[in-house]
């Protein structure tokens, strides 16, 4: 079976039709090009040049020969670099998890910079909880997780990527909504309350229990998502403590008011999202993304 190096002599031969200019093209002698022809004719079982002391030109075997000839060396250099694109982390799939609130604030950003970065990666997107990217990370299913919450074991590698506080949503007419000032914890647990339901919305959960630790509050509901809960808070269900971002969300009859902590509990009502990813992972574009977001 003929070989790359035999379908680049001949294409150097047919393009120049002039064993000489080949050979010299090629940066090898006359004889051994010559008998790369000879071989290839013979693996084929045709005769690709008519030889002439005063001419070479292709037969109409060759001329067919030459077209498929150029593709093989095309798709074989094109695989090539495919090959080394991977392996480099410049190519091949980035599957990312994000949570439904990550998605407000850090996804878009995120999805801009390692696109531009990495233009021949494939980026596929699954939408989960926390929990389940964690899992889905160990398994390998996922590369990289924005996540809520942050694992403690050494296995996952982590970073902070965005920080915000918590603000209170109120339906559109209730008397904090038309104080226009920041809330304090002892005037929202007068109020029913639209909390958040575990184990899908554990991370809120525990930030919203932290706040009201010294307060007895009335749940009217519990919901997993956040745009499930300002849609009660606009029916006028109850209050709710959601992230700034939260406001991108546009949610008619919703009004946003500051939430007013003491100063030894302000970083209580601040909530995080982050990267997680397996530090054994063999996936090379997923070290090109984090490289990318640490540049950043």
């Amino acid at each position: 079976m003929f070989n790359l190096e035999q379908l680049r002599s001949f294409v150097a031969v047919a393009e120049h039709l002039h064993f000489g200019r080949a050979a010299q093209e090629l940066q090898m002698t006359q004889p051994p090009l010559s008998r790369q022809i000879q071989k290839l004719e013979a693996d084929l079982g045709v005769q690709l040049f008519e030889r002439t002391k005063r001419r070479v030109a292709l037969t109409a075997a060759g001329n067919v020969f030459l077209e498929r000839a150029r593709r093989i060396l095309v798709m074989t250099e094109r695989s090539r670099e495919a090959v080394r694109g991977v392996a480099l982390g410049e190519a091949g799939r980035l599957t990312i998890g994000f949570t439904a609130s990550s998605a407000l604030s850090v996804l878009g950003p995120l999805l801009e910079r390692v696109s531009a970065a990495l233009p021949d990666a494939a980026i596929d997107l699954r939408e989960r909880v926390s929990g389940t990217q964690l899992v889905e990370i160990e398994r390998g299913s996922i590369d990289l997780g924005l996540v809520r919450t942050v694992p403690s074991d050494p296995s996952f590698g982590v970073r902070e990527l965005f920080r915000e506080d918590l603000v209170v949503a109120l339906p559109d007419g209730h008397p904090l909504a038309k104080a226009e000032r920041a809330c304090r914890v002892d005037q929202l647990s007068a109020y029913p309350v639209i909390g958040y339901a575990m184990p899908d919305s554990e991370y809120f959960y525990r930030r919203v229990e932290q706040i009201f630790a010294e307060r007895r509050v009335r749940y009217a509901y519990s919901v997993s998502q956040i745009l499930s809960m300002l849609s009660m808070v606009s029916s006028g269900f109850g209050i709710a403590l959601v992230p700034r971002s939260a406001k991108k969300m546009r949610t008619e009859g919703v009004t946003y008011r500051d939430l007013l902590l003491p100063p030894n509990m302000a970083s209580t009502a601040q909530v995080t999202i982050s990267a997680v990813w397996s530090n054994e992972s063999q996936n090379p574009v997923l070290w090109r993304a984090l490289s990318v977001l640490q540049e950043s």
